[in-house]
């Protein structure tokens, strides 16, 4: 049985992982942003996975590629590779979402119910300008969240390479979010 914690980029995903998995532990890198190197995330991260002292398994990881202009899996393998070298030891699951987890949310465009014609491209777009453009009003905290939860995860994953790829990872994570069929 597994008893995960996570670590994650900001707010939004901190209120949407509260909300999937209630009692796990969650740690923000408060560290998004195009601007952040992935050697700087490695060790907060680092930092991060070392105050969980062994006590969970497996530790999940899920950040924002945000502009950064390698390929999501690209960057999630070499945050791996860092963390090894940072001496983390810990079954870790690295997601990263292209360009940010609103991408996530557009990949199910039935999920706003609006005649508005869905985005041609899904990934590595503005997903949050894509939201406002359609609800005309959009925060992060509140709408994201909702947004979220209120999006079926198995067109997500049909529709997303990004959450497929994080997805496919966390087969040994019992999630009742993440009951569909792959």
């Amino acid at each position: 049985m597994s008893r995960p914690a996570f670590i994650i980029d900001g707010f939004t995903e901190k209120l949407i992982i509260q909300r999937i998995c209630p009692g796990s532990p969650i740690n923000r890198t408060d560290l998004n942003g195009k601007t952040v190197s992935i050697d700087a995330m490695t060790k907060k991260i680092a930092s991060l996975i070392r105050l969980f002292g062994n006590r969970y398994y497996p530790i999940i990881i899920l950040i924002d590629k945000e502009q950064r202009k390698q390929p999501f899996d690209i960057i999630a393998k070499e945050l791996e590779i860092k963390l090894i070298a940072e001496g983390v030891k810990d079954n870790c699951l690295i997601g990263v979402a292209d360009r940010m987890l609103e991408n996530w949310i557009i990949a199910d465009w039935d999920c706003f119910q609006v005649d508005e014609k869905k985005p041609t491209k899904t990934e590595g777009s503005n997903g949050a300008s894509h939201i406002k453009k359609v609800k005309g009003v959009y925060n992060k905290t509140t709408d994201g969240v909702e947004l979220f939860l209120a999006a079926n995860p198995e067109t997500i994953y049909e529709k997303s390479e990004s959450f497929k790829y994080f997805v496919d990872k966390l087969k040994e994570v019992d999630c009742n979010f993440l009951n569909f069929s792959k």
